[in-house]
């Protein structure tokens, strides 16, 4: 007589996906039912229009009480986030005119080693001119930042809020 054995954990094994794939084809072909697709077409139109409508109800009532709604906030940030970043490129670029003005300040001083030469003078005075035009646009773009900071806040502090 033969010795049959029992893998208790196979069997449980091959009729659980036996039975997920008999669910799983159930289901398909419940859902593919062309009654099915036009009952949940029907029923989702009107209430996409209804959320349409509140929010275009919503967005008319904030202009009213004059309050910023949620798009409002959103294009704010964005624009704040974009004079950030012109902001951070005229930085750089006063940077690279700061460090032009120095080397174009060293070779006038190089070649106007006669203290007597009237041009060589003109130059280095235009050129401090310049640098001092430089430090004060550097210091606006300071000031220009801190101001996008605290307003960037305020509406992080307001969209908190909504």
């Amino acid at each position: 007589m033969a010795h049959v054995t029992i893998d208790f954990y196979e069997l449980l094994k091959k009729g659980g996906t036996l039975l997920q794939y008999r669910l799983n084809n159930r289901i398909k072909n419940s859902l593919n039912q062309m009654s099915v697709i036009d009952l949940t077409n029907s029923k989702a139109n009107p209430l996409t229009n209804k959320i349409d409508q509140i929010q275009n109800y919503t967005e008319q009532l904030s202009n009213y009480i004059n309050l910023p709604t949620k798009t409002d906030l959103a294009n704010a940030t964005q624009l704040i986030l974009q004079s950030e970043e012109k902001i951070d490129s005229l930085d750089d670029q006063l940077f690279e005119l700061t460090n032009m003005m120095k080397e174009v300040k060293q070779l006038i001083e190089q070649l106007g080693s006669n203290p007597s030469d009237d041009y060589s003078n003109q130059l280095t005075n235009k050129i401090t001119e310049q640098e001092q035009r430089i430090s004060t646009l550097q210091n606006e773009l300071v000031q220009a930042r801190q101001q996008l900071d605290s307003q960037k806040e305020e509406f992080n502090f307001t969209n908190q809020a909504i």
